[in-house]
């Protein structure tokens, strides 16, 4: 059930949910939950990876929702039916309600509402439960081991309903504690300056960022500093009134999430305690200090003997580095070693991008296995590169997802590695992170005897930057590129095109910066007929070889022993012409090709009507006539349902007529 769990997870990542990871008893696996933050889907893949069995759940009050969970149990009262009668006898409309059934039959009531209710139920009936400020529910799509279910029942997340007042009415607010007062006599202030009081307002300002800040461990300890500060400046009167000391507080440990967290309680004790050290101690007035006449050019003096120096500095550092150039005459020259001749190179970074439903992953595998068994490549060419493959996957679920189809393609299980995260000092596991795990990658490696291809499904899992930004791709990627050349492996990173891009460069239809494309050697691409299921293979850019020509191929799907199902990829004739002539060969119709297709399927009817003729032949001949390019005679051929038939395995492809159209077409000329 864990891929039920993480595709959950990410689903509600994706639509802007917080979600943290839940144990099946439901207590949850992380700490600080109440922080869970909004992430993109494919970071959350990630989290789900050190927790492949928790359930994804959904801490309520960070969203300003109310959670009424009404619980359905045999020797219990019946929630359900009692939330039911009470909201009858209320008047209350459940009908839009967001509402979400549990595997015990229980039922969630999701309300929006601007009060900080907290857990407690209130005047409900009983069998009626509240989650609000402080508390989480498991998600809906969440799936137990047993295979049981929390099922959306109606409603979306983004037309969650306000609380009903009738219901509001029953619920307690949560309150906040009351702040004690001080007996603390607060020195007279006097002469309080302008400037005096622009430092109380620019240190309330200071304090606010540095408290809502603070990160976990140091929240109290900050607070505490701060509100020393301020109310130092409260008693000499640069602060005049506490009251937007208490407002900035109540900001700014909201927002850190200190007072959900550790409760109102502490926040105040930590209040109470500050205020009576900083009104014992209040800070010496500034006042309006007269500028000296002398100053400002004393001051600007200084700055220029700094410039200065720090000048003298570089050009003394400079002095000491020098720019080292070397003849070609002493670089001996190598030629570039491939796992597959012109598409995967050894040492180097790969790129394979495609739409979705292409099978990416599938034909990844299919690489894998053909490496790990010393198989042939689909141009007909064995493998000479025997060895091992290790996998980063944060989408597909290495059980019953990437075994089968390493299996399903014959790949050897032994020489196939995947990676599962990483394990702290205090054997605690942790998500897999290229910046800074990649040297621990390199022991593993060399430990293992080395990898010939490391597949990284998808590339952008290890970008922690902005993936739309070229500087944070271009720095995150230099680990994975140092990584190829040290261990002359080839790094094979699977995207996605960026949607609305049909018909443009291939190479610049990969998903997120430029700067992957450009980083990698070989952009390696697919795509498929939505119509037909044609699906073909190509190259979009190589700085290592040609970057024309490719295959076509399908998906196969599979029962492997013991009925698991799977998928393999079966490959077909080899493709000549660009990446972008062959992509649009199974994307779309070029404009301006109407009549040209015409006259293709009619070329071909004729050139059929004896027996099958060779392709290429035909390209040639069709090019050199009537001007009709590959593509269109593709297409034509895919229209005519013409098959294509090869004599043997080291003979050219050949068109043939479907067996019914040839015999009528024999009919019609005898």
């Amino acid at each position: 059930m864990s891929s039920q769990n993480q595709s959950a997870a990410v689903h509600l990542a994706e639509n802007n949910i917080r979600v943290f990871p839940c144990n099946a008893n439901k207590t949850p696996r992380v700490k600080g939950w109440q922080d869970a933050l909004i992430r993109p889907g494919w970071q959350i893949a990630g989290v789900w990876s050190s927790h492949p069995d928790a359930m994804p759940a959904i801490p309520v009050g960070a969203h300003g929702w109310l959670v009424i969970d009404c619980d359905k149990k045999q020797n219990g009262p019946d929630g359900v039916a009692a939330f039911y009668s009470l909201c009858a006898n209320l008047g209350v409309d459940l009908a839009g309600a967001f509402v979400v059934q549990t595997p015990s039959g229980g039922l969630h009531y999701y309300f929006r509402t601007g009060t900080p209710y907290g857990n407690s139920s209130g005047s409900l009936p009983a069998g009626i439960d509240v989650r609000g400020v402080g508390g989480y529910v498991i998600a809906p799509g969440a799936v137990l081991p047993d295979g049981r279910s929390y099922r959306l029942v109606q409603g979306s997340f983004s037309a969650i309903s306000p609380l009903p007042d009738a219901l509001a009415a029953l619920l307690k607010p949560r309150s906040e504690p009351a702040i004690r007062e001080v007996i603390q006599p607060a020195p007279e202030p006097q002469n309080v300056s302008g400037r005096d009081l622009a430092n109380g307002k620019a240190a309330l300002q200071d304090a606010y960022e540095k408290i809502r800040n603070a990160p976990k461990g140091t929240r109290n300890e900050t607070l505490n500093i701060q509100l020393v500060g301020l109310f130092g400046l409260l008693a000499n009167g640069s602060i005049q009134d506490e009251q937007p000391i208490i407002d900035m507080v109540k900001a700014a440990v909201t927002e850190n999430g200190y007072a959900q967290e550790d409760g109102w309680d502490a926040v105040w004790n930590t209040y109470n305690s500050a205020k009576h050290k900083g009104m014992s101690k209040h800070r010496e007035l500034l006042g309006d200090i007269e500028i000296l006449p002398w100053l400002p050019e004393f001051l600007n003096e200084q700055v220029d003997k700094y410039k200065a120096a720090q000048q003298r500095k570089k050009e003394s550092e400079g002095q000491k580095r020098k720019v080292n150039v070397m003849a070609f005459s002493e670089i001996k020259e190598k030629s570039i070693e491939w796992l597959w001749r012109g598409y995967l190179p050894l040492g180097k970074l790969a790129l394979f991008a495609g739409a979705g439903g292409t099978g990416k992953s599938t034909i990844a595998f299919n690489f894998a296995a053909t490496i790990s068994n010393g198989g042939f490549w689909p141009d007909g060419s064995r493998c000479m590169a025997l060895g091992n493959v290790l996998i980063w996957s944060s989408e597909d679920d290495p059980a019953d997802t990437i075994k089968p189809r390493l299996i399903a393609a014959g790949a050897d299980m032994k020489r196939c590695l995947i990676i599962k995260g990483t394990t702290d000092g205090n054997g605690q596991r942790l998500p897999f992170d290229a910046a800074r795990d990649m040297s621990m990658l390199r022991e593993i490696a060399t430990e293992i005897g080395g990898v010939s291809l490391f597949i990284i499904d998808p590339i952008v899992v290890a970008v922690t930057g902005d993936m739309n930004k070229a500087n944070d791709v271009r720095r995150d990627l230099q680990g994975i590129v140092d990584f190829a050349s040290d261990t002359n492996c080839c790094v094979l990173g699977i995207s996605h095109f960026a949607k609305a891009t049909t018909g443009r460069n291939a190479a610049e239809r990969v998903i997120g910066s430029q700067a992957f494309s450009a980083f990698a050697r070989i952009v390696l691409v697919a795509a498929k007929d939505e119509e037909s299921q044609r699906r073909v293979f190509t190259r979009a850019k190589s700085n290592n070889s040609i970057d024309t020509g490719g295959f076509s191929y399908a998906i196969e799907a599979g029962t492997l022993q013991g009925g698991i199902e799977s998928t393999r990829i079966r490959w077909g004739e080899s493709l000549e012409g660009s990446s972008r002539d062959i992509l649009a060969s199974v994307e779309s119709d070029q404009d301006g090709e109407t009549s040209k297709l015409s006259l293709a399927k009619r070329y071909l009817a004729e050139s059929l009507t004896y027996g099958p003729r060779s392709s290429k032949e035909m390209f040639d001949e069709a090019k050199e006539r009537f001007g009709i390019s590959v593509d269109t005679m593709r297409r034509a051929q895919r229209s005519l349902g013409i098959d294509a038939v090869k004599d043997g395995y080291s003979a050219g492809w050949k068109w043939a007529l479907p067996l019914t159209e040839a015999i009528n077409r024999a009919k019609r000329t005898a």
